[in-house]
């Protein structure tokens, strides 16, 4: 598996490829399937670190709320709406500022022993890989 910095060269190389359009739809799948997985594969007790996950435009949005989304269905959606306004070319971050998300990221929850954000990412290589 390559790692974060080998992948984004990667997307790189196949954006020169793609027209602006194309890079855009492809930006939007990206950013919509990572939002989908992390939120998807976060624990759930009350639903706060579900609800917690922020889509943001070049720059991320580590802010927290006390509201809690225990299916995750108001937290895409939102994301989603972020990640449909974005221009090309434009990044597009996904964050959870919950002090607590990196003990689950590394695999403190019996609900997501391999944590959210590494596996989401396995997932969008295999996307590019084949595998």
């Amino acid at each position: 598996m390559a790692d974060a910095f080998e992948f984004s060269i990667e997307l790189g190389k196949l954006a020169e490829e793609l027209t602006t359009g194309e890079v855009q739809q492809l930006t939007k799948k990206l950013a919509l399937t990572a939002l989908k997985g992390v939120v998807m594969k976060s624990p759930v007790d009350t639903g706060t670190f579900r609800g917690n996950w922020n889509v943001s435009i070049d720059a991320p949005d580590v802010s927290t709320t006390e509201t809690a989304d225990k299916s995750g269905d108001v937290t895409i959606a939102k994301g989603e709406a972020v990640i449909a306004a974005a221009a090309p070319y434009q990044a597009i971050h996904i964050s959870n500022g919950l002090a607590y998300g990196p003990t689950l990221e590394n695999g403190h929850s019996k609900q997501a022993p391999q944590g959210m954000v590494a596996l989401t990412y396995a997932e969008l290589q295999s996307m590019f890989s084949g595998d």
